[in-house]
């Protein structure tokens, strides 16, 4: 699913006044593609129709030549636009809801159109899980990283019910330390409503390697492939478009990691010459985060039963004459490796969960 926000003039192709007759809206409603129409008075909402409003008002035997108001819903659901992006698209998806306007102090700052992509909601998704967590050891000692607990649920769980979100159900999990008891706690995904599949790493592949044990024909073309240990907000339709459009083989997600030097930093001339000092300066750059849209075309880059990890495989792309490139994202993404990060997700989602 991709989450389409409408603004501006396109926001305004959408909407009617409330004078106006039901053929304006389904005039709008032929132009444009949509089954929705705002009902506006200036800025303001007034109300909703959808072409069902329509159909079920004609079928009650009244006429297309009323106003618009004899049909349309004055009490529809709606979001502050405030709302972030990420957390929009999940109510949207947990509601079923296509349309959904954004509003501010009754006025109409947006509409947001959820559209099930015709190939990103067939996508599935490898979860690399096989990892021994030594970092946060004694923790992992007896259970998975991906087991562990973040908010009342498995990191694991948090990481498939943001993917189930956006329309995602088919999952391969590769699993090696303590596997059983992922196996055990998820088995076919059923109870999960998903489809899950293992495979089993016998040694350490890092996070490329296992997609050598991946039955091609269980992966859709795109796939999408993340660690198991990432919790993030990554808005998957849009990663799916940006590969697609691009016309790329391997996507990887990238973030922005800023670095301030807690010194002043001196520039000089090559003859020792002073030039300036720059007080702590920030240090931005684009760091992996660890999540990937990849076309079954790498799958040739990766070696059988060996360790690799994916930011090799992008090196590596350019000798196999494929190509690599990056999507940004500027949501929530925590990297649970250390004992901190690990303490400051579950501050975080404890949070939520609270709230």
């Amino acid at each position: 699913m991709r989450l389409i926000v409408l603004r501006g003039d396109e926001r305004r192709a959408l909407s009617m006044c409330p004078n106006d007759d039901l053929r304006v809206a389904m005039q709008i409603m032929n132009e444009t593609g949509r089954t929705l129409v705002l009902v506006v008075d200036g800025e303001r909402l007034v109300g909703v129709l959808a072409d069902g409003d329509i159909r079920r008002h004609l079928a009650r035997g009244g006429s297309a030549d009323e106003s618009a108001m004899v049909a349309v819903n004055t009490t529809p659901i709606t979001l502050p636009a405030s709302e972030t992006l990420p957390d929009v698209r999940a109510f949207m998806a947990r509601r079923g809801l296509e349309y959904v306007p954004l509003v501010d102090d009754s006025k109409v700052a947006a509409l947001c159109v959820l559209e099930r992509a015709p190939r990103s909601t067939d996508l599935s998704a490898v979860i690399i899980a096989g990892g021994l967590g030594t970092r946060l050891s004694p923790l992992t000692d007896d259970c998975p990283k991906p087991l562990l607990p973040v908010g009342g649920k498995p990191i694991l769980s948090h990481i498939m019910d943001h993917l189930r979100e956006q329309g995602i159900h088919r999952f391969v999990l590769s699993v090696n330390h303590l596997a059983n008891m992922i196996v055990d706690h998820y088995d076919d995904g059923s109870q999960w409503d998903c489809f899950i599949e293992y495979v089993h790493e016998t040694q350490r592949l890092g996070t490329g390697g296992p997609l050598s044990l991946v039955d091609r024909e269980a992966l859709s073309d795109p796939f999408l492939c993340l660690n198991g240990d990432v919790l993030s907000d990554v808005d998957v339709g849009a990663l799916y478009d940006t590969h697609v459009s691009r016309g790329w083989d391997a996507t990887m997600v990238v973030r922005g990691y800023s670095y301030t030097v807690p010194y002043g930093v001196v520039q000089v001339q090559q003859d020792g010459r002073f030039v300036e000092v720059r007080e702590k300066p920030v240090h931005t750059f684009q760091v992996n985060a660890g999540i990937y849209m990849l076309s079954k075309t790498v799958l040739d880059v990766v070696p059988e039963n060996q360790f690799y990890d994916l930011p090799s495989m992008f090196a590596d792309l350019r000798g196999a004459e494929l190509d690599g490139g990056t999507y940004t994202h500027t949501g929530r993404w925590i990297d649970i490796g250390t004992t901190s990060e690990y303490n400051r997700a579950k501050a975080i989602f404890d949070e939520i969960g609270a709230g």
